[in-house]
C-alpha cells in the first residue's frame, strides 16, 4: 500500500513541477525574447551600417555591370581556386610558395589579396542592400525580430549550462581520486552501479568533517563525491546504503533532470540587477524575482520527490531500507551549516546530496529541496516493517 502512495504522490509531483518548469520556461523565454528581441533590431541596424561602411569602398560592382552579389561570388573564386588547385599551380608555374619575394609568387598573392579586398567590399554591399530589403517590410521586421529573441534565448540557456557545470566543478575542486584512498568504497560503488545497470561513475572523497555525499554529472561523466566526515560516522551498511543512495539518483538521471530543470530559475536570477536604487530597476527585479521564485518551487517539488524516489532505490539495490534509516538518524545531527560561499539553493539542487546542505533545510516548506529527514525515516521504518510481516 506504501508503495502504491508512493507512486501516486510522485506522479502528482512531477505533473506540478513538470507544469511549474514549463509556464516559467515559456514565461522566461517570452520576456528575455522580447527585451531580445528589440535589442536586436537595434543591433541589425547597426551591422546594416557597418556593412554600408564597408560597401562604400571601390569595389567591383562599381566597375562593372555586376550586382554586388554577383560581384562578391565571383572575387571569392579566386581563394577557392588558389586553395583547391594550389597543387598544379606549384607543379607547372613557378611558385612555389605565397608571400615570397620573387615575381610570379607575388603575382598570385597580390590577385588572392585582391580577391579577398572584392569579396569584402562587394559582399558587405550586397549584405547592406538585403537587410536594407528584409528591414523595409513588416514580414522582415518580424522576422528579425523574431531571430533575435531566439538567438539571445539559445544564448543565454548556453551560459546557464555552463554556470551550472562551473558550480558542479566547484564542488569537486578540492576532492581526491578514491582509488588510491579506499579501494574497498571504489568497489562498493562499482558493485552498486552494475546492480543499477548504470555506468560506473568516478568516486572522490573530500577531507572535511561535515558528513555528505552527493551525486553530480550524469551517464559516463558522473561523479559521487563522499566526505570524511561521512565515511567516519557510518557503519559499512550505512555507507553502503549511502552510496545506493547516489547510485539510484544516477539511475533515474536525476541530475541531468534537475540540471536541465534549473535552468529558467538561473537565467531568472542572472537577470536581477542587485543592489540598485533605480525605480525601475526595482520594477524589473519584481518581475525576475517572482520568476525566480516560482521556478524554485516547481524545481524544489521535483527535487523532493527525486529524494524520495533515490530512498526507494536505496532500499531496493542494498536489500533492506534499515541501513538508509539508521545512516539518516546519524548523520541528521551531524549536519551543520557550511562555511562555503558558494548559493547554498543552487548547490542542493546541482549537488544531489543524501541530505539538505543546511540545518535550516531539515524543516519542511514550499522551497526546500529534501523532504523532512525525519518523514524519510519513519517511511524507511514502515517499509522495514513490511518487509518483516511479509517475511513472517
Amino acid at each position: 500500500m506504501n508503495e502504491y502512495r508512493l507512486r501516486l504522490s510522485l506522479l502528482v509531483r512531477m505533473a506540478v513541477a513538470v507544469g511549474v518548469l514549463v509556464t516559467l520556461s515559456i514565461a522566461v523565454a517570452v520576456v528575455v525574447g522580447l527585451i531580445g528581441g528589440v535589442l536586436g533590431l537595434v543591433a541589425w541596424e547597426w551591422i546594416e551600417s557597418g556593412f554600408e561602411l564597408v560597401g562604400s569602398f571601390p569595389g567591383l560592382s562599381d566597375l562593372t555591370a555586376l550586382s554586388p552579389a554577383a560581384a562578391a561570388i565571383l572575387a571569392a573564386l579566386g581563394p577557392l581556386v588558389v586553395i583547391n588547385w594550389w597543387q598544379p599551380i606549384t607543379d607547372y608555374t613557378p611558385v612555389e610558395y605565397l608571400f615570397r619575394p620573387t615575381p610570379s609568387s607575388l603575382f598570385v598573392t597580390g590577385g588572392l589579396l585582391g580577391c579577398l579586398y572584392l569579396a569584402i567590399v562587394d559582399g558587405s554591399a550586397a549584405l547592406a542592400g538585403a537587410l536594407e530589403a528584409v528591414r523595409s517590410t513588416t514580414e522582415g521586421l518580424l522576422v528579425g525580430f523574431g531571430l533575435s529573441g531566439f538567438l539571445v534565448v539559445v544564448l543565454l540557456v548556453a551560459e546557464s549550462r555552463r554556470e551550472i557545470r562551473r558550480l558542479q566543478d566547484r564542488l569537486i575542486a578540492d576532492s581526491e581520486p578514491v582509488t588510491a584512498i579506499d579501494p574497498v568504497l571504489e568497489a562498493t560503488v562499482r558493485r552498486l552501479a552494475t546492480l543499477a545497470s548504470v555506468p560506473v561513475p568516478d568516486v572522490y572523497v573530500t577531507e572535511t568533517d561535515r558528513p555528505e555525499s552527493f551525486t553530480v554529472g550524469s551517464g559516463d561523466s558522473a561523479v559521487i563525491v563522499v566526505s570524511t566526515g561521512l565515511c567516519e560516522r557510518l557503519s559499512d551498511a550505512e555507507l553502503e546504503a549511502v552510496l545506493a543512495h547516489e547510485v539510484s539518483h544516477l539511475a533515474n538521471w536525476d541530475s541531468r533532470l534537475m540540471a536541465a530543470a534549473i535552468v529558467p530559475v538561473v537565467i531568472a536570477d542572472d537577470w536581477i540587477e542587485r543592489e540598485s536604487p533605480d525605480i525601475r530597476d526595482l520594477l524589473w527585479n519584481a518581475v525576475f524575482g517572482a520568476l525566480r521564485l516560482y521556478g524554485q518551487f516547481g524545481v524544489a517539488v521535483l527535487s523532493r520527490g527525486r529524494e524520495w524516489h533515490a530512498d526507494a532505490g536505496a532500499a531496493a539495490l542494498v536489500g533492506s531500507p534499515a541501513p538508509l534509516a539508521g545512516a539518516l538518524e546519524t548523520l541528521a545531527d551531524a549536519r551543520y551549516k557550511p562555511e562555503t560561499d558558494l548559493r547554498e539553493w543552487e548547490r542542493s539542487i546541482v549537488a544531489l546530496d543524501v541530505l539538505p546542505p543546511a540545518l535550516e533545510d531539515r524543516t519542511s516548506g514550499p522551497f526546500q529541496t529534501h523532504p523532512p529527514t525525519e518523514a524519510r525515516i519513519r517511511r524507511l521504518r514502515g517499509l522495514e516493517d513490511e518487509d518483516e510481516d511479509e517475511r513472517s
